[in-house]
């Protein structure tokens, strides 16, 4: 084998590759990248076996071959070396040399043969989705993604076709302290998608594959794997063997106390007051009064801080707690000037939505302060 190829060009690709690749591995050749070289294309394939992707682009082929290479330490190389410079990578005897410039680089590689064989997906559902759609539907909830192993159905987004209009696609998240719901009108061909959790590793480099996509990304569903092709890349991922519990039970009904705040002054203050609240608790406490909010932190280590918004709300006086952090995360996905809070005591939920955005809600449990 031998190529060269211009570093930022390689570092694109590099860069989704190696976060699929987990550092400490029992198994060696998880731990490499495999590299294959034809006429006018190079292609970078990882694998953690619950998830693989495949991303090709274009250089210069000298000669054609396979090789092995640790994709974290080729990945820091590339990285570290000047903005356009050519590399070129060469398998010399046993070893991989890797030389750009003056600096020049003599790498191991394992065989080839070792690699894990990727199992194709059998033949599902099929269709495909606006990149920018896709983006959305992750933004909106990932950060709600529960990270407690025991309850891993809750270990990422449930992407379903929701009953009874089956005219959406929604994705859903909870963690069981807060929920995140999107939805996008459904794409032509999803009407017979089975509703899958896809895991929180897939689901942060779908979001990276989307960055550099522009238009459609086709979509193959089966009943334990989900394959996203997109231009130069393919990702492959087994799916959470469960079932995601009944969501729409929690979200609130009935409140009727409307708050209407503008969302940067509110994220702000927040920000400002939970400075000197409990790492592990963040509690906030919420004061509503006839078009006044009062925020409120306590802390006995560390404290005490107090904010008060104009805001619109016409209601009884209403004393409520939630942890800061989690209002943060909310509020950062709120794309217009405004964010909605409709309450009801300060024993129940919060429902949480975005004047701008259809079909996107948030539910937020309160804390006791």
């Amino acid at each position: 084998m031998n190529f060269t190829i211009d570093r930022n060009t390689l570092l694109k690709p590099l860069g989704h590759i190696y976060s699929v690749v987990e550092r400490r591995n029992t198994i060696p050749i998880l731990s490499n990248v495999l590299i294959e070289t034809n006429s006018s294309k190079v292609s970078f394939t990882a694998t953690d076996m619950d998830m693989d992707i495949v991303e090709v682009t274009g250089c210069v082929v000298f000669k054609q071959g396979k090789i092995t290479l640790a994709a974290h330490t080729l990945y820091d190389i590339v990285r570290k070396l000047p903005d356009g410079a050519e590399i070129k990578i060469e398998l010399v005897e046993l070893n991989v040399q890797v030389s750009a410039g003056k600096s020049k680089f003599i790498l191991p590689t394992l065989s080839v043969d070792d690699f894990p064989v990727m199992t194709e997906i059998e033949k599902g559902n099929e269709f495909s989705i606006e990149s920018v759609d896709l983006a959305s539907l992750i933004d909106n909830t990932k950060f709600a993604i529960s990270s407690e192993e025991t309850r891993y159905y809750l270990n990422g987004i449930f992407f379903h076709v929701p009953e009874p209009n089956k005219d959406k696609l929604r994705a859903v998240a909870t963690d069981g302290h807060r929920l995140a719901q999107a939805e996008i009108p459904l794409p032509e061909g999803a009407e017979a998608m089975p509703g899958i959790i896809l895991p929180k590793k897939a689901v942060g480099e779908i979001r990276k594959l989307t960055d550099g996509t522009d238009g459609k990304i086709k979509i193959i569903i089966s009943n334990t794997k989900a394959k996203f092709i997109f231009p130069n890349s393919v990702l492959t991922t087994k799916l959470i063997d469960g079932s995601f519990p009944d969501y729409q039970r929690v979200i609130p009904k009935e409140n009727l106390n409307k708050l209407v705040v503008f969302n940067l002054d509110f994220s702000k203050a927040i920000d400002r007051v939970s400075t000197v609240s409990m790492e592990k608790s963040r509690a906030v406490k919420l004061s509503l009064n006839k078009n006044l909010l009062s925020l409120n932190v306590n802390s006995h280590d560390l404290g005490n801080a107090s904010e008060d918004l104009e805001i619109d709300y016409n209601y009884d006086n209403l004393d409520i707690g939630f942890n800061a952090k989690y209002l943060l995360d909310i509020a950062s996905q709120i794309q217009g000037k405004e964010i909605e809070i409709l309450l009801s005591d300060s024993a129940s939920p919060a429902l949480i939505t975005d004047p701008d955005q259809d079909g996107v809600i948030f539910v937020l449990m309160p804390m006791r302060v």
